[in-house]
């Protein structure tokens, strides 16, 4: 077994293409955890991998779909990702998400934000295969950005307008000061994956009114 540690900034493509690639290099995904992927040796190109993305989904929902999957034969593994929350001990809130799914918990969703699917390589793996199930799906992943990205915007502003007792005027100017640029990457970076989305999401209504 080989481990491997890998981030991406898109978790959704970035991830499937890796995948894939690792399959083709002769590479099975055995498991994951928060930071790291665990393969084991298999023959090149034997499996195909996707991506969906699950934070939106209730508990009862994301069953449902695991037992879907299970009678599909496609194997699944449930991957983390803090994407869009804030956590209150083992709740976390997800106010994008539908409605059921709201306040994760850790017996329902947490750690459980995207599923890894996997099936042996008879044609292409597309989960999503409809022009109108694809803009959906983006638009359900967009909603978290949209969610970090009000979320970071109010802490700039508590950190631009807050005060600092007990530290000095340097210093207190200083701790601002980083505070607001790594605020402001984090927010740049949001902003770029907010555009990604839109972008694609707009070709496939254009593609659509051409196909219709």
């Amino acid at each position: 077994m080989i481990r491997k540690f890998k981030f991406f900034f898109s978790p959704i493509d970035g991830l499937t293409k890796w995948l894939n690639k690792m399959s083709d290099k002769g590479y099975r995904l055995i498991k994951v955890d928060n930071t790291f992927f665990y393969f084991k040796e298999c023959e090149r190109g034997k499996y195909r991998y996707a991506v969906d993305y699950v934070a939106n989904r209730s508990y009862e929902s994301l069953n449902d779909y695991e037992r879907f999957l299970k009678d599909s034969n496609i194997r699944y593994i449930e991957k983390p990702g803090s994407v869009g929350k804030v956590s209150f001990g083992n709740i976390r809130w997800r106010p994008y998400a539908d409605k059921g799914g709201r306040l994760a918990t850790s017996r329902g969703m947490i750690k459980k934000e995207f599923l890894i699917l996997e099936k042996e390589n008879d044609g292409p793996f597309e989960i999503y295969t409809s022009i109108k199930d694809k803009i959906n799906a983006l638009e359900i992943m967009r909603k978290p950005t949209i969610s970090m990205l009000i979320f970071i915007g109010v802490m700039m502003i508590v950190v631009n307008f807050g005060s600092q007792s007990g530290s000095s005027f340097l210093n207190a100017e200083t701790n601002k000061l980083i505070s607001l640029i790594v605020l402001g990457i984090a927010e740049i970076l949001l902003v770029i994956n907010l555009l990604r989305f839109s972008l694609k999401i707009r070709k496939l209504k254009r593609d659509s009114n051409i196909n219709e």
